[in-house]
C-alpha cells in the first residue's frame, strides 16, 4: 500500500510540462534538448532522473509512467501499447483537454443545485434531532394539549429522516458510480432498458469528440477506433469503439453500426447525412454542438428539479414549524 508520505512528495511533470514536451517532440530535437529546454527549478529533480534512466538503457516509455499526473497518466499508459511515446502523449492531452471540459460543464450545472440540497437535508436533519423537541418543551410549559402535534411530530421525523437518508443514498450511489467500470454497467442498463437517456448521449458525444481528436491527429478511421478500443481508463469510450469497430468489420456501413441502442439515435442520423456530403468531421461536429446542447436542456431541468424539490420540502417544513410556534401565542391569548 502507498504511504501517505509518498502520496504527498511525489513529485510528476505538470500539465504545461508535458505540454510543451508533446510540442518539442514533433520536432527534430533529441529527448535530451527537449528536456533541457524545458528544464526549469520546479521540473529540474525530475528531468535528471529521467535523464539518468535512459542514459542506463530504459525506456522512455516505461520512464514517463512515474512522473505523469493522475489525471492524464490513464490515458497516456493506455495508449503505449499501441503508439510512440510521442502521439501517446500528443494525444493524450487533447482526450484531458476534452475531459475537462466535460467535467466543467457538469459541476457548472449541479454543483450548486447539489450543495443547497445536501445543506438543507443536513440542517433539517440536525434540527429534527436538536431543536424542534425544545419546542414541544417550551409550548408543553403553556399547557396546550400536544397530541394532535404529536402525531404530526412523528410524521415530521419520518418525513426528515425518508428525504434525508433518500439523499445520502442517492449520493452514495453516485459515488459508487464514478468508477469507470461500474459507470460502464450502468452505461450497458440504461442502453438496453431506457435508449436515449442522458447517459446515452453524454457517452455518444464524448465517443464523436475523441474520434474526432484522432482525425485531427492524422488517424483513419479504423486506427482511430483501435486506439479508442485501447482506452482502459474510459471502458465506455472502449466499448463504443470495440462495437462500431465490430460492426465494421462484418460488413456493416458506418450508419448501421451507430443503430445500436449503445449510441444516441440522432448519431445515426447525422452519420447518414455525413457520408452524403463527403464531409464527416463538419457533420459531426454539429452532431457534437446538437448533442451538447440536449445536455446542457437536460442538466438545467435536473438542476431545476434538485432545487424545486428542497424548496418544496423545506417550505413545508417552514409551514409546519410556524404552526407549532404559533400555540404559544394562542395560549397567551387565551388568559
Amino acid at each position: 500500500m502507498v504511504s501517505l508520505r509518498k502520496i504527498f512528495t511525489e513529485k510528476t511533470l505538470s500539465i504545461e510540462d508535458l505540454s510543451y514536451l508533446s510540442k518539442l517532440l514533433e520536432t527534430d530535437l533529441s529527448l535530451s534538448e527537449c528536456f533541457t529546454l524545458l528544464k526549469n527549478r520546479k521540473n529540474e529533480e525530475i528531468f535528471v532522473q529521467i535523464k539518468t534512466k535512459l542514459d542506463e538503457g530504459a525506456l522512455i516509455e516505461k520512464i514517463i509512467q512515474d512522473y505523469l499526473p493522475k489525471d492524464i497518466k490513464a490515458y497516456v499508459v493506455s495508449l503505449l501499447g499501441s503508439l510512440s511515446f510521442a502521439q501517446a502523449l500528443s494525444i493524450s492531452l487533447s482526450f484531458y483537454q476534452q475531459n475537462e471540459e466535460g467535467k466543467k460543464a457538469l459541476l457548472s450545472s449541479l454543483a450548486y443545485p447539489l450543495i443547497l440540497l445536501f445543506i438543507s437535508v443536513s440542517a433539517l436533519y440536525l434540527f429534527d434531532l436538536y431543536g424542534i423537541d425544545s419546542i414541544f418543551a417550551l409550548i408543553s410549559t403553556f399547557d396546550q394539549d400536544l397530541g394532535l402535534y404529536a402525531d404530526l411530530r412523528i410524521l415530521f421525523r419520518i418525513g426528515v429522516n425518508i428525504f434525508y437518508y433518500g439523499v445520502l443514498i442517492i449520493f452514495a450511489l453516485i459515488a459508487f458510480y464514478l468508477s469507470p467500470k461500474r459507470a460502464a454497467l450502468l452505461f450497458i442498463f440504461m442502453s438496453e432498458h431506457f435508449p436515449n437517456s442522458f447517459i446515452n448521449i453524454y457517452y455518444s458525444e464524448e465517443f464523436v469528440s475523441l474520434l474526432l481528436i484522432c482525425f485531427e491527429h492524422g488517424y483513419a478511421t479504423r486506427e482511430a477506433l483501435t486506439i479508442l478500443k485501447a482506452m482502459r481508463s474510459k471502458p465506455v469510450i472502449s466499448l463504443l469503439a470495440f462495437r462500431m469497430d465490430e460492426s465494421l468489420l462484418q460488413g456493416q456501413t458506418l450508419k448501421e453500426a451507430a443503430s445500436s441502442s449503445f449510441y444516441d439515435s440522432s448519431l445515426s442520423r447525422f452519420i447518414k447525412i455525413a457520408a452524403y456530403t463527403n464531409d464527416f468531421s463538419t457533420i459531426m461536429r454539429s452532431y457534437i454542438f446538437l448533442a451538447r446542447q440536449k445536455i446542457a436542456t437536460r442538466m438545467k431541468a435536473y438542476s431545476l428539479g434538485i432545487q424545486l424539490l428542497t424548496y418544496l420540502f423545506i417550505g413545508i417544513v417552514i409551514i409546519f414549524i410556524y404552526q407549532i410556534l404559533f400555540m404559544p401565542m394562542q395560549a397567551i391569548s387565551s388568559f
